[in-house]
């Protein structure tokens, strides 16, 4: 980021009284001309140029000279640039007279046996979320063939920069609807709730087990395990 900003604020500061500006319609692509305009703006503290942005058109305009003009051009292209995009797959699981698990999660039974005292393990949902740096994300559906549903969510995620890549998601948020199997006094199926809440990191390739709540109160357990992939 100061390797940008320290080229734009040189040229800035070659630029003469005598020099005949030039001005400049940049198109943004992924970013909001907005935030690229108060980052800029607030980097570059020299004066001599002039900036307007339009979040609706997205289009940046420079007035300036040649070699300012060019500078803050080159800035934006390293600035906007196409958001990196990953996939969840999210597995709800709880407990079993015996592992009743996929291959794919064959080394979380090992992991989860090593945790909890359950005799096995068995997958309720799993479903896959396609998510976007810099972005919330949400998904909620039914589990299959129950009339119990999920919802699942998180603020906001940032994917690192290094290899492998850490995708870190914020108010991560999930809540689980059960049928009880009781009735309520109107002779209508019962509900219960229960979910959880926390930020986590997860390194592409893992298959990180976030936490656990109680079902049926506190017979089972619900065990949400994440694991992501970006996308190429």
């Amino acid at each position: 980021m100061k390797t940008i900003f320290g080229l734009v604020v040189m040229c800035l500061s070659a630029w003469g009284q005598d020099a005949k500006p030039v001005q400049k319609l940049i198109q943004l692509k992924y970013v909001d001309a907005g935030s690229v305009h108060n980052l800029l703006r607030s980097y570059v503290t020299t004066g001599g140029w002039t900036m307007q942005s339009d979040d609706r058109m997205h289009m940046i305009a420079v007035t300036g000279s040649p070699e300012a003009v060019a500078a803050i051009e080159d800035a934006i292209k390293k600035l906007d640039v196409a958001p990196t995009d990953f996939d969840l797959t999210v597995y709800l699981i709880s407990s079993a007279p015996n592992d009743i698990l996929p291959a794919a999660l064959a080394s979380t039974a090992k992991q989860l046996h090593g945790v909890f005292a359950y005799s096995g393990y068995q997958l309720l949902e799993s479903f896959v979320l396609r998510g976007r740096d810099g972005r919330p994300g949400s998904s909620s559906g039914a589990f299959h063939g129950s009339p119990s549903s999920y919802s699942f969510r998180y603020e906001q995620a940032s994917v690192s920069s290094d290899t492998p890549k850490t995708i870190h998601l914020r108010s991560l948020d999930l809540n689980l609807r059960f049928r009880t199997g009781a009735l309520t006094k109107e002779g209508q199926p019962a509900f219960t709730s229960t979910g959880l809440n926390t930020d986590i990191d997860i390194r592409e390739g893992q298959k990180v087990v976030v936490g656990k709540s109680d079902l049926n109160n506190g017979d089972s357990p619900l065990i949400l395990v994440v694991t992501a992939k970006v996308v190429e």
